[in-house]
C-alpha cells in the first residue's frame, strides 16, 4: 500500500513544480543578459570534511565578453542533527545532516585582456554557515560570508549574507532539489555599490555521483552604480568520496554473458 502525501506536501509539490517548470525556465533563459556556466567537484575527505573546487564563467547574451573564475575550498562540518538524516536520504549532498560548518578558500578571477574593462581578482573567502530545518522538510541554510579581496592591486572586503530555502522533491523516475535564495553584497567603505540579488533553481539527480542545476538569478538595481540584471545558470556537479570508485574497471569473478 503506497503511502499518501499530506495535504501540505501535495501543495509544496504543485507550487514547485509550476516555478522550476521547463517553459519558465526557458522564457527566463531568454530574456537574461547573462548566462553563468559553472562545473563543481565535491570530494569528501571523511565524515565532517570535504574539499569543494570550482570552474565557472559569465558570458554576456548580447557581445563577445566573457570572464571566468576558478577556486579551491576546505569544508568543515559539525554538530550532526541525527533526527534529520530522514530527511534527506537521496541528496548527493556529500554531508548532508550537519548544523554548523565552516569554509575556507582560494579564489580567483580574470577577464580576457582585449576586454573593455579587464580586471584580475585574488579572493581569499572565509564563511560561517548554519543549517535548520522548517515544517514540510524545508532544508533552510544562513550562510555568512566575507570575501577579502585584491582587485586589480587594490585591497577592497565585502560581506555577503545568504538565506536559502531548499526542498527535495521526487516523482516515479527522478529525485531533485527545488531551491530559492536571497543575497545582499555589503561593499565596506563604499555603499554606492551594494547589491541584492534573489535566485529560484533547480538541482536534478544525474547518477549515483552526478548532479545537474539550473537557475536564475536576478539583480536589483542600486541607483546610477548597479545596473539590473538577469542571469541564466547551469552547474554540473560531481560528488565524490575518498576511497568510493565511480567506475569499477575489475573484470574478475563476473558472470558472463548469458550465464
Amino acid at each position: 500500500m503506497k503511502k499518501r502525501l499530506g495535504i501540505g506536501k501535495c501543495l509544496l509539490v504543485l507550487i514547485f513544480s509550476g516555478i522550476f517548470s521547463h517553459d519558465s525556465f526557458a522564457q527566463l533563459a531568454t530574456k537574461s543578459q547573462e548566462v553563468w556556466p559553472a562545473l563543481d567537484l565535491y570530494y569528501k575527505i571523511s565524515p565532517k570534511s570535504r574539499l569543494y573546487g570550482t570552474v565557472s564563467g559569465t558570458k554576456l547574451q548580447e557581445s563577445n565578453y566573457a570572464d571566468g573564475g576558478v577556486g579551491i575550498f576546505f569544508d568543515y562540518f559539525t554538530f550532526p542533527l541525527k533526527f534529520a538524516n530522514k530527511f534527506l536520504p537521496d541528496r548527493n549532498d556529500s554531508l548532508p545532516g550537519k548544523f554548523l560548518w565552516l569554509r575556507g578558500g582560494y579564489q580567483y578571477g580574470t577577464s580576457p585582456p582585449e576586454a573593455e574593462n579587464p580586471f584580475k581578482e585574488h579572493i581569499i573567502v572565509t564563511e560561517l554557515n548554519s543549517r535548520s530545518y522548517l515544517p514540510f522538510e524545508v532544508l533552510l541554510t544562513l550562510k555568512n560570508r566575507i570575501d577579502w579581496r585584491v582587485l586589480d592591486g587594490d585591497f577592497k572586503s565585502r560581506y555577503r549574507p545568504r538565506l536559502m530555502m531548499e526542498r527535495d522533491l521526487r516523482t516515479e523516475y527522478m529525485f531533485f532539489t527545488a531551491s530559492g535564495f536571497v543575497e545582499y553584497f555589503a561593499y565596506f567603505g563604499n555603499s554606492s555599490i551594494n547589491r541584492f540579488r534573489t535566485q529560484v533553481g533547480v538541482e536534478f539527480r544525474v547518477t549515483r555521483f552526478i548532479n545537474y542545476e539550473v537557475y536564475w538569478n536576478h539583480q536589483f538595481a542600486n541607483g546610477d552604480e548597479v545596473a539590473e540584471n538577469d542571469a541564466f545558470g547551469m552547474s554540473l556537479k560531481a560528488y565524490l568520496t575518498r576511497g568510493v570508485k565511480v567506475i569499477n574497471f575489475k573484470k574478475k569473478n563476473q558472470p558472463k554473458a548469458g550465464s
